[in-house]
């Protein structure tokens, strides 16, 4: 993108839906391929889609007379919703598109392209390195290689070896670019374990893929009955009859990695993917009109056996400030679905980002009590507060993968839960977490209500004694701090609406709560 590109139908500064439905056309001059046999046009592409599917909205339009036009669909597969792979709602950064266009523009002394989107409340689509070449006779292209041991097709990065299943899917799609069939073709996936070593593999055979057909692979695998700790590596391959007429053998392939790690459990691949594929992106309090305070990122995890989780590991972006606090939680997907963000089935305290985060560019940060999830579906959440953008706080988004639409969400306070995200790196710990030596006991038997509140709140020890009371706002702030003498009442209504962390000590235990304002 360093020498610029074409941007469309961005909604960008919109804070609420246009008026009216998106229109954009774009149109080329005239191009002369009088004596071109064949025509494919190619461009890279970066685009993502909210209300229309691409299949029918968005279009690449061939005319030799700018009067009657010919419509070609360059993203079949882009749609909204929680689409599932291959399908997805946002391209690859960016996207090599091939639409083969020799049925109208082969020999045309006057051709001209137009790139039109009808859009609702979209994102946008830039284009880029537009070009024209012939269709070569024999031309394959591996698309991607699929990994998945779970549901639905998540792809995991790290997996604790309690979560695998018997079988492990790998999965394919290459496509016939050429002017002829593939013939007798084999799609084929190889898994060497940490050693380098054969682990397991697979592969699927086509009689005859056509001119413009895509071939796909999904193969359920039968695992090997130990898998040891580590970094796996899978390649992909296709091979043919045609091999020797290829015309570009270099994209006949792809490579993939996943570990096996029993203290993570990531959806995110970051730092492990084959040298030179990384694709990354970001979200966090300064991405979203109203998502400076209480910005909330989630990350799905399927749970096939009972998982014990000590806290959250997050990749901070590197324009992350040092001050910024988050509390990280797990939500049931159930809630989280129906917009229901308050119910937590672990949470963390307060945290405050150090310098030492955001120069390593990772934290770990423990829940106050460990929490066992059970076979389901969960959200690891990080809501972020930023003291309206002073302090602002980034997690990391690996976008190198398709993941389903539902994997990484995001809920802007006072909203709704929207898809966002590709698989935003919020990872389950599966192992206790030191943050210091100066850790305290759990101090039981307070509770602080009604939550929320209108400004007045009761903190009530089931114990009598002294204990002190501190309540903080987001960004560490003492707003209130009291000795109390078993149960008080604490009138806040003269500080401003917003989460507030309660924080009940005695002389050996501690505990903190949460409270709304309202």
């Amino acid at each position: 993108a360093s020498n610029g590109y074409l941007w469309c139908n961005s909604d960008r500064g919109l804070a609420a839906a246009p008026a009216v439905p998106q229109h954009t056309q774009l149109t080329t001059t005239a191009i002369d391929c009088s004596g071109q046999a064949s025509v494919l046009f190619s461009m890279e592409s970066l685009i993502g889609v909210y209300e229309n599917n691409a299949s029918e909205f968005v279009k690449l339009r061939v005319s030799t007379d700018l009067l009657t036009w010919t419509d070609f669909f360059p993203f079949p597969c882009l749609v909204t919703g929680a689409a599932a792979p291959p399908c997805t709602r946002w391209s690859g950064n960016p996207d090599l598109v091939e639409v083969d266009i020799t049925s109208v523009a082969a020999n045309q002394a006057t051709v001209y392209l137009q790139f039109e989107w009808n859009g609702g409340w979209e994102y946008f689509w830039a284009i880029d390195d537009l070009a024209l070449s012939s269709v070569p006779d024999y031309e394959r292209t591996f698309f991607f290689g699929v990994l998945s041991h779970a549901s639905e097709g998540v792809e995991y990065g790290c997996i604790p070896s309690g979560q695998l299943g018997s079988d492990f899917v790998l999965g394919a799609q290459v496509r016939n670019f050429g002017q002829m069939a593939q013939t007798n073709m084999t799609i084929t996936a190889d898994v060497l374990d940490p050693s380098m070593a054969p682990s397991f593999n697979t592969s699927e055979s086509y009689a005859s893929i056509a001119p413009g057909d895509t071939a796909f692979m999904n193969m359920a695998v039968p695992l090997p009955g130990t898998m040891a700790q580590g970094i796996y590596t899978v390649n992909f391959a296709v091979t043919s009859d045609n091999d020797a007429d290829e015309e570009d053998p270099s994209d006949d392939g792809t490579q993939r990695t996943f570990e096996i790690n029993d203290d993570l459990y990531s959806v995110d691949n970051l730092g492990n993917h084959p040298a030179g594929t990384e694709i990354t992106s970001s979200l966090g309090t300064a991405s979203f009109v109203g998502g400076e305070d209480g910005l909330i990122a989630f990350t799905k995890y399927d749970i096939t056996n009972d998982l014990e989780v000590f806290g959250l590991e997050i990749d901070l972006t590197p324009a992350s400030v040092a001050g910024a606090t988050l509390v990280a939680a797990l939500r049931d997907t159930a809630d989280v679905n129906a917009d229901i963000t308050t119910i937590l089935l672990a949470e963390s305290d307060l945290y405050v980002l150090t310098a030492a985060d955001v120069a390593a560019g990772v934290v770990r940060v423990p829940f106050l009590n460990s929490y066992t999830l059970t076979p389901n579906a969960y959200y690891a959440g990080v809501e972020m507060f930023s003291n309206a953008n002073a302090e602002d706080m980034g997690v990391m988004d690996d976008a190198t993968v398709p993941q389903p639409g539902d994997v990484s969400l995001i809920y802007i306070a006072g909203d709704q839960v929207y898809g966002n995200g590709n698989a935003l790196a919020i990872r389950l710990v599966n192992e206790p977490i030191t943050i210091g030596i100066n850790e305290v006991e759990e101090l039981s038997g307070i509770s602080v209500f009604p939550n929320p509140s209108n400004g007045i709140f009761t903190v009530n020890a089931a114990v009598a004694g002294v204990y002190t009371v501190e309540v903080t706002n987001v960004i560490g702030e003492i707003v209130h701090a009291e000795r109390i003498n078993g149960t008080t009442s604490i009138d806040m209504s003269n500080v401003a609406k917003g989460v507030y962390m309660v924080r009940v000590s005695s002389e050996t235990a501690s505990t903190v709560q949460r409270v709304t304002l309202k």
